[in-house]
């Protein structure tokens, strides 16, 4: 209803003002009506003269002539939102403007005086940047990367290195998919960058890991058949079939026994000419391997017997640069080894990048996006591990050990380490063991573990929360039968020591750098 305005005043005296003079004498006095003085207005909502509520008058814009509503104004029903106005926000940016606005921020980061000498706080910003980028321009990722390498001086070699044909991709995958505000980041800026102090080991907690206690006492081992195995371990092969004869084998430049491998006191005649069946500073060419293979049974006296298996415990490949490598150049030189009873595990060299491993756990195609290695086995739907039952009960088990591999300067990473480090079995490689280990006591089977990198081999390169020698203690000796590892390049022995504080509640177990080695014939 819209309320026309009235011509007629009704007297009535509501208050009363004075102006009060010096000499205390009011100056003049003036009375106010009672009634609303409707000729303010032509229109009202509401009934301008009633003394309940006030006025609602009938407003209209006078350029526009838009008559504003009573919602506008109406006491009983004042709105909580304004959803007719425009609230702009930017543009969206586009993925070369996210890495410039990204680039921008690090720098303004690292020069800002607020952080002071808290060099760990400004890493974890700037990876909060790199993370952004990383989930909203994930192309930029590697782009980022080689920025802030060369502008930090960090590599000569940045756009080789990190760019999207190199490392760059999994950089961009680990910042994805890290904690780099927490646990992740200051690991990533502590082993990585050395600007964090590295975080201390988790206490593990082994609550309902094992389905079963230590039996005890521990079952009688079978009775032996008296049958002696034969079996041949080989590991670090390291076939170079880009390996040229008479090159420079006493290289101060990459990978020596290559064509463009140099001495810079000498960099267009070969010091040194490679000789064809290898040399010290060089990966093996076929020649050394071939004679390699061809001397082992003799020395061994198997040439009428043979093997009955053989264990390969990794690193097929030669020391490329990832740059130089593929995974058809990959594929090709795992072929060396031929037909034949041989149980293999993947060495840090025998992935493509090197080193690196994904965890199932990361899903989708990202999770199998390292599947490929596995397409000539049959043991691909493990991933990270599997485990042969053989004809007389041994059970190998083989484990991909880049899976539990750490940053360090000339050993390399996986990276993909740093995605949720704070948990012990991110991969779900040692429940795997686990399961098998106590499937095989279940069954009364002796096991055998073959793996790469020796766990936290020098106290240094391990993962900082560890289960498995857990699953070794446990299990030994009356499942454990031995553990095969390669990576060292040396014969040596290995002593697992696991302390066991029963009382302790998630202390079941030692480290992983817990170790002691005793080496026996040096360098292979």
């Amino acid at each position: 209803m819209v309320y026309f305005a009235s011509v007629g005043l009704v007297a009535g005296v509501v208050c009363c003002l004075f102006v009060v003079g010096v000499d205390g004498q009011p100056e003049s006095v003036y009375t106010v009506p009672g009634p609303f003085p409707t000729s303010l207005y032509s229109l009202y909502y509401n009934n301008p003269t009633a003394t309940t509520a006030q006025p609602q008058p009938v407003i209209s814009d006078p350029v526009t002539h838009k008559v504003f509503p009573l919602s506008l104004t109406d006491p009983d029903n004042i709105p909580q939102s304004d959803t007719v106005d425009p609230h702009p926000l930017p543009p969206t940016a586009s993925p070369s403007q996210i890495l410039q606005q990204a680039i921008t921020q690090i720098q303004s980061i690292a020069a800002n005086p607020a952080f002071g000498n808290n060099q760990c706080a400004r890493c974890q910003a700037s990876l909060e940047v790199a993370k952004f980028v990383a989930l909203s321009a994930p192309d930029q990722g590697p782009n980022l990367a080689v920025s802030l390498c060369e502008h930090f001086d960090y590599s000569s070699t940045c756009a080789a290195n990190y760019g999207p044909l190199a490392l760059g991709p999994v950089f961009t995958q680990v910042v994805a998919y890290a904690d780099v505000g927490g646990y992740d980041g200051q690991l990533i800026c502590g082993e990585f960058l050395g600007l964090c102090s590295v975080p201390s080991t988790l206490p593990l907690n082994l609550t309902g890991w094992f389905s079963k206690p230590k039996p005890n006492p521990l079952p009688p081992p079978k009775k032996p058949t008296g049958e002696r195995l034969k079996v041949l371990h080989i590991s670090d092969l390291h076939i170079d079939p880009r390996y040229a004869n008479r090159a420079e084998a006493n290289c101060t430049s990459g990978l020596c026994c290559r064509e463009n491998s140099y001495n810079s006191e000498s960099p267009h005649t070969p010091l040194l000419p490679a000789p064809r069946f290898g040399y010290f500073l060089c990966d093996a060419p076929y020649a050394l391997i071939a004679a390699v293979l061809e001397a082992i049974p003799p020395l061994t006296g198997s040439e009428a017997t043979g093997f009955n298996f053989t264990l390969f415990t990794g690193d097929m490949l030669a020391h490329d640069p990832d740059y130089q490598q593929s995974r058809a150049y990959n594929e090709y030189s795992e072929r060396m080894l031929g037909p034949g009873p041989v149980y293999v595990t993947l060495g840090n060299h025998d992935s493509y990048p090197t080193d690196l491993a994904a965890p199932l756990s990361m899903g989708g195609e990202l999770g199998q996006q390292f599947s490929w290695l596995y397409d000539h086995d049959y043991s691909r739907a493990h991933y990270a591990a599997y485990m042969v039952k053989r004809a007389d009960g041994l059970r190998i088990i083989s484990l991909n050990t880049n899976l539990c591999k750490l940053f360090k300067v000339f050993i390399g990473s996986n990276y993909f380490n740093y995605i949720n480090a704070s948990h012990p079995d991110t991969s779900g490689m040692m429940r795997f063991l686990t399961d098998e280990l106590q499937a095989a006591e279940d069954a009364g089977d002796r096991a055998w573990i073959i793996g790469h990198v020796p766990s936290g081999w020098d106290g240094t390169n391990g993962l900082y929360n560890p289960t498995d020698l857990c699953s070794v203690d446990r299990y030994t000796p009356h499942v454990i039968a031995n553990i095969f590892w390669g990576h060292m390049h040396e014969d040596e022995l290995s002593v697992s020591v696991s302390f066991f504080f029963p009382t302790r509640p998630g202390s079941a177990c030692s480290s992983l750098r817990d170790r002691f080695f005793i080496p026996t014939t040096g360098r292979t």
